[in-house]
């Protein structure tokens, strides 16, 4: 029976991955921040050192508060860049393969068309910066890994250090009667953590040696706009919804405006549901655990 190590276990992603995994044929091993804190780099191989050999290690630890990473570029760097580096070195040692998870922010969203895995990186913001990093160090330490780019996510745990993910937020704030402004010049693809869940099942059971970097994102694209009115669609809720764009409401981090990831090598290995579907199977989910009333 595969062993396999999970960091960053009781996140919005870890979570729906303890979940797929509860009824697969491995061992499965979650550490949270309490078990290692990857900042503490020092810590990370001997931490996995202590729990034995094991066959694949998946990395769900991340530094993803965008905004924030522009005024702590050395923890974002840390957790995105070298932690994944020395993870990368760790497992190239034993043989272990390694599933870590990047980001479509590390395109600037100049072009027109979905990125596919072939295209140049080029990233607007820190974060996005420090990803590529974490995908470069990977590719310089180990060659088997599996890195999948993913967008836009929501889970049911909601992510954490954010208050929960956008789908919350946007019924929190029709909840309050207040105005609803969402940007409607960023395009992106809304992703289900439970469908990327599914694809690192399939990787591990099935394909653990078809290593590469991988799009693994919702099919279809919307505007954030876009994406709040299907929520407010799906749920019932009126809401006084208006579409704004970027420039009104300037960030800290510069986001690309168009950062569709063109999915087809993923395609065989295992399809990705439309993201209007996966929003309805979210919903679900969160009322058969009492979330959504």
């Amino acid at each position: 029976m595969k062993r396999v190590v999970l960091l960053g276990a009781n996140g919005q992603l870890g979570t729906d991955i303890r979940r797929v995994f509860a009824s697969a044929p491995v061992q499965l091993i979650p550490l949270q921040r309490k078990d290692l804190d990857v900042e503490r780099l020092d810590q990370i191989a001997p931490v996995l050192r202590s729990v034995g050999p094991f066959d694949v290690l998946i990395n769900c630890t991340a530094y993803h508060k965008t905004d924030e990473c522009e005024d702590h570029a050395e923890k974002a760097f840390a957790v995105n860049a070298l932690a994944p580096r020395e993870m990368a070195k760790f497992c190239s040692e034993t043989g272990a393969v390694l599933i870590h998870f990047s980001t479509d922010y590390v395109f600037d969203g100049a072009q027109k068309r979905p990125y596919t895995e072939q295209d140049p990186v080029s990233p607007l913001n820190v974060y996005g910066v420090s990803k590529a990093a974490g995908e470069h160090f990977i590719a310089a330490h180990h060659d088997k890994a599996i890195v999948l780019r993913v967008s836009s996510l929501f889970g049911t745990a909601g992510a954490s250090g954010k208050g929960g993910n956008f789908v919350e937020t946007m019924l929190r704030l029709a909840a309050s009667g207040r105005p609803v402004r969402v940007v409607d010049d960023q395009i992106m693809s809304p992703t289900y953590t439970m469908d990327i869940a599914e694809a690192v099942k399939r990787f591990v059971l099935e394909h653990p040696d078809l290593y590469g970097i991988y799009h693994c994102s919702g099919e279809g694209a919307c505007s954030w706009y876009a994406f709040a009115a299907e929520i407010f669609r799906q749920r019932g809720v009126k809401a006084d919804l208006r579409p704004v764009s970027a420039a009104e409401y300037p960030a800290k981090a510069r986001r690309p405006a168009y950062s569709v990831l063109d999915h087809s090598k993923l395609r065989a290995v295992c399809p990705m549901p439309h993201w209007t579907d996966a929003l309805r199977r979210y919903f679900l989910q969160k009322e058969q655990e009492g979330g959504i009333r």
